[in-house]
């Protein structure tokens, strides 16, 4: 494409414009396909410098960004690119996130409990999870359990005997990962499962959460620094909250004890200035553009993390959340 002249500009080292290379670099798309999507679909319109090269911003990153998302979702990019960035989050938040296949095929789950089992079964296809066995409840455990690589179980109470009964689930199961849903339980148990690397998630919890948790969790045999892997090659969730709800988050008493919501807010806030931080820092060649993109991808996923629990939080306390869950 012949460059606009009207579009050139001179880009001094800290212009916080970047080359093609290092935004496929923080993005994960390949050059090639940078070009159709900017020639073909209009999606991005980088300016050129006065030599004629490509040169994007902060915000088309950011939007590149959004298109792999929305691809990665299942939409085809003719249908997306002309989308705002607003209407791009709402079509990946409203697709339920549907796992590829573990690298050694579909991960094997013994659930503990039927409720449970029929409401993952309910929304994979088969491409995140076969159940090789359901146990009504702990106390009636079989003599022989087959092992796999998730135990799955749904206890109303975590009391001392259900505590006990799930290590001898364990045991038998030998599992990469267990995750256990609970409606009551004190914090010296959640703290006790949580040092032998028991998951535990306040019930009720949305099944498909529960089978990406699975998928990245079994995805191979490297353990966690697997999963980290994964987790920082796959994009992370858009915000959820605003800088200005966060800040007045910061400041709203809290109706328990403690001061979880507020603390929350004050680190999301500061994560999400360092995600904006390590998009805009300067990077000399490819090998400081590899470096901070997974520190872009690592803050985002940190982000999406704790996202989540302070959604909990604000549930648990009947704090109301902005309309949509989302950032504008």
């Amino acid at each position: 494409m012949p460059a606009n002249p009207t579009n050139q500009v001179a880009t001094p080292p800290d212009s916080g414009l970047y080359r093609i290379a290092a935004v496929s670099s923080l993005t994960g798309i390949p050059v090639p396909t940078i070009r159709i999507w900017e020639l073909r679909y209009q999606a991005v319109q980088p300016v050129r410098s006065g030599g004629n090269s490509r040169l994007y911003a902060r915000a088309d990153v950011d939007r590149l960004l959004l298109l792999k998302a929305a691809v990665d979702a299942g939409f085809q990019i003719g249908t997306v690119a002309q989308l705002s960035d607003g209407q791009l989050r709402e079509r990946i938040q409203a697709v339920p996130y549907r796992p590829a296949a573990v690298a050694s095929g579909r991960a094997q789950a013994v659930v503990v409990g039927e409720l449970l089992a029929t409401r993952l079964a309910a929304v994979d296809n088969g491409d995140a999870l076969d159940i090789a066995a359901v146990v009504g409840d702990l106390d009636s455990l079989p003599a022989a359990l087959p092992k796999a690589d998730c135990l799955l179980a749904e206890l109303a109470t975590l009391t001392t005997s259900a505590v006990q009964a799930l290590r001898r689930a364990r045991v038998a199961v030998r599992p990469q990962v267990t995750i256990v849903l609970y409606s009551y339980a004190t914090r010296r148990t959640l703290a006790q499962l949580g040092e032998e690397g028991v998951i535990a998630l306040s019930a009720p919890s949305d099944p498909l959460h529960l089978l990406r948790v699975c998928r990245l969790a079994c995805g191979s045999e490297d353990g966690g620094r697997s999963l980290i892997e994964r987790l920082l090659r796959s994009p992370a969730a858009p915000r959820r909250y605003d800088p200005l709800f966060l800040e007045s988050l910061r400041d709203m008493p809290s109706q328990v004890q403690c001061e979880c919501p507020n603390h929350l807010a004050e680190l999301l806030g500061r994560l999400g200035a360092f995600e904006q931080y390590s998009l805009g820092c300067e990077s000399r060649n490819q090998a400081d553009a590899h470096i901070h993109s997974r520190l872009y991808a690592a803050a985002a996923h940190c982000r999406e993390v704790l996202e989540h629990v302070l959604g909990e939080v604000l549930d648990h306390e009947g704090i109301a959340q902005p309309a949509g869950g989302a950032a504008a």
